[in-house]
């Protein structure tokens, strides 16, 4: 700016010069004809100024904008700098600035070399998509899942041709958001995780093949289910012989025999249990349909209605006027609501069991909540892992498995609901299940 008005104020004194000199020609009446040189020699020399000065301004500016267009263009080479003085300070500043991007340039481009090689050591398939769908950065274990080479720059859609992993991308290309989804492909089983930034607009997906996992859950809970059936017949046949022993004794011993069959009843209830886990664990279907709340918990009411009069503990339920029926597998919501019932009085000594059903958008809400013993916070987040107890003397005595929450979070799971617990030492426990209401036809 400051060379600008320097360039114009020149200019202006070139005129007003100019202007001063044919003026005195016309007063001192000068002849026209050497009045007509004077004015063409002088404007000659004007116009030789201005050029002189015009060029000495536009020709570094013209210098500097195209070394702003090759830095621009990734050029760092050395600036050629102007003879005009007026402009050294711009050229070194300049000159600053291509030199801090260059170093900029060279650690980018030595981070972007240790990322590519750190994805190319993963694995795990790895690829990313812009928002547009195009694939920007993939690693070799993705290549050979897709089996093709030139990947990058292409759409996701002309690269994936396995229709569950298409499915998984395809619904991320039209809402972005950090998701973890399972998918089987070519008999194996990959756990496919994606990570949206919103700053990039890019979604990182990684896939990571988890059929050894899975083979060994099938093992395992094969061994469990094939254990469970053969423990079963013989320990039917230990209680059978035993309470006939106790019949034969008679008064002689009966602490033995009560220990023996107390164990014997436990062992039986595990069997139970674990084969009922393994049912649920292997046979995933429901048989849904429209449940009235308040006829299915007075069932409820009437399996516990003795142990509950033993105990003098009240029953008590309460159900939303606007929830008709909620939808669920009879059968198995019932094994839900024994577990947890069948909790709530071992651990209730005085006191209450109530349940309230709600509506809550498009979720039926069920809270069971008791007045015993509660539980201290470090067990909460363990309670539904199978054999976890709180207390394990007392468990034992009351012949609890250790199974009954992990078979009510795997039923609850089966009807794609929730399950949560709240509790506090001394002042109970209330269980909080949210099941989605869709109408059975």
């Amino acid at each position: 700016m400051k060379l600008f008005n320097k360039a114009i104020r020149t200019f202006s004194i070139i005129l007003i010069l100019y202007a001063i000199l044919v003026f005195v020609l016309i007063v001192h009446v000068i002849p026209f004809t050497s009045l007509l040189l004077a004015i063409s020699l002088i404007t000659i020399i004007s116009l030789l100024i201005s050029i002189f000065y015009s060029y000495s301004i536009i020709k570094p500016v013209e210098n500097l904008n195209e070394q702003i267009g090759k830095i621009a263009e990734g050029d760092f080479s050395e600036l050629k700098y102007p003879k005009n003085l007026e402009y050294r300070n711009i050229f070194n500043n300049l000159d600053s600035i291509s030199k801090k991007l260059q170093k900029y340039e060279a650690k980018l481009s030595k981070q972007k070399e240790g990322f590519n090689t750190i994805i190319e050591s993963i694995k795990e398939a790895i690829w990313i998509q812009d928002k547009k769908g195009f694939i920007t950065t993939s690693n070799n274990s993705f290549i050979d899942l897709v089996k093709q080479q030139n990947v990058k720059g292409q759409y996701f859609w002309n690269v994936i041709r396995e229709k569950e992993l298409y499915d998984v991308a395809d619904g991320i290309f039209n809402k972005p958001e950090n998701r973890t989804e399972e998918i089987e492909m070519d008999g194996k089983h990959y756990l496919c995780s994606t990570s949206h930034s919103p700053l990039t607009e890019e979604t990182v997906f990684i896939l990571y093949d988890i059929t050894d996992i899975r083979q060994l859950e099938n093992i395992k809970k094969d061994f469990i289910l094939n254990v469970s059936h053969e423990l079963r017949t013989p320990l039917t046949s230990i209680k059978g012989y035993l309470e006939t022993l106790e019949d034969e004794i008679g008064d002689e011993h009966p602490s033995y025999i009560e220990v023996i069959k107390r164990n014997t009843d436990r062992l039986i209830n595990i069997v139970k249990d674990l084969l009922t886990l393994s049912r649920l664990e292997h046979d995933i279907s429901l048989e849904k349909e429209n449940i009235k709340p308040d006829e299915f918990l007075k069932n409820i009411n009437k399996i516990f209605e003795h142990r509950l009069k033993g105990k003098k503990l009240k029953f008590q339920y309460t159900i939303e006027d606007k929830l008709e029926t909620f939808v669920a597998d009879r059968f198995k919501w019932e094994q839900v609501f024994i577990n947890l019932v069948d909790n709530a009085i071992k651990y209730t000594e005085k006191g209450e069991i109530q349940i309230e059903v709600k509506q809550e958008e498009n979720k039926s809400i069920f809270e069971i909540t008791d007045t015993g013993n509660g539980i201290a916070p470090e067990h909460l987040p363990r309670l539904f892992e199978r054999f976890y107890t709180v207390d394990k003397s007392r468990s034992r005595k009351m012949g609890g498995t250790g199974l009954g929450l992990s078979i009510v979070k795997h039923i609850v799971n089966l009807h794609k609901g929730t399950v949560a617990v709240e509790s506090k030492v001394g002042k109970g426990t209330k269980f909080i299940i949210k099941l989605p209401t869709n109408k059975e036809k």
